[in-house]
């Protein structure tokens, strides 16, 4: 099999898992997470280091839902099974870089990697995230390539494939959907407030040890019944908007 083949099979067969594998990364984070102090030795430092993590991750979903805001149907979907296109999306943060959600997905799980405060670590994640995207960015492009010809050459001659380029801007064709992100990203919102919930508890549980003997009481704070409890109150309500009504449906999105 020629190389080109090869990489476009490998992308394939990534992009279909591409939802679960970076999950390593976490799993990887979880293991090392009880070996990491808390910063600057006290929990509220911590907690204010968390939170700028935290506030990296909510950057990433941004990215995501602006670009969702404005993606017509069948495009920048959450397919797995085979690529799809529609069109050549150009406009909005297309025409500033050609693979907007894969740059969210890259600042969504950088964020509990900076949590372990380890530049070796960081820079693994970043190799890992480059070997692992750029086969499957080679694979979409591959697909739009052959389908697309000379419009989607000519589309990616001028706008770079994952670091934004800061001039260029051209306004979206579609209007701003709301709904379409609400119904399309609530997973994601949901996600990222789990592993912030768990990393914090893990955290408090290995570096204050006197916890360890009493009840989970103890290690459970009262702002992660709160933080936590909307993201499975939200998570829940939307997933039955969603699956038991046409609420959240907007025409050719």
């Amino acid at each position: 099999m020629a190389l080109i083949e090869e990489l476009n099979q490998q992308g394939n067969f990534l992009f279909r898992w591409r939802s679960y594998i970076p999950g390593v990364i976490l799993f990887l984070s979880l293991l090392y997470l009880p070996y990491v102090p808390f910063f600057q030795g006290n929990y509220m430092s911590n907690l204010y280091w968390l939170t700028g993590a935290f506030v990296v991750s909510l950057a990433g979903l941004f990215v995501r839902c602006f670009t969702i805001g404005y993606t017509p149907k069948n495009t920048s979907g959450r397919n797995t099974k085979q690529q799809v296109a529609d069109v050549v999306n150009q406009s909005g943060i297309y025409s500033l870089v050609r693979h907007p959600l894969y740059v969210g997905n890259f600042l969504m799980y950088l964020g509990p990697v900076l949590i372990l405060r380890d530049f070796a670590f960081a820079l693994v994640y970043i190799m890992f995230f480059y070997l692992y995207y750029e086969r499957i960015i080679f694979a979409e492009e591959y697909f739009l390539r052959g389908k697309f010809k000379d419009a989607y050459l000519k589309w990616a001659d001028k706008t770079p494939a994952f670091i934004p380029r800061l001039s260029g801007y051209q306004k979206p064709n579609l209007d701003f959907s709301f709904r379409n992100i609400w119904k399309r990203e609530y997973p994601s919102l949901f996600g990222i407030i789990v592993v912030f919930t768990v990393f914090d508890l893990i955290q408090i549980y290995f570096q204050e040890p006197n916890l360890r003997v009493v009840d989970i009481t103890g290690i459970w704070k009262p702002f992660h019944t709160w933080f936590f409890g909307f993201g499975l109150i939200f998570y829940i309500v939307t997933r039955l908007i969603v699956k038991t009504t046409k609420l959240l449906e907007v025409e050719g999105r």
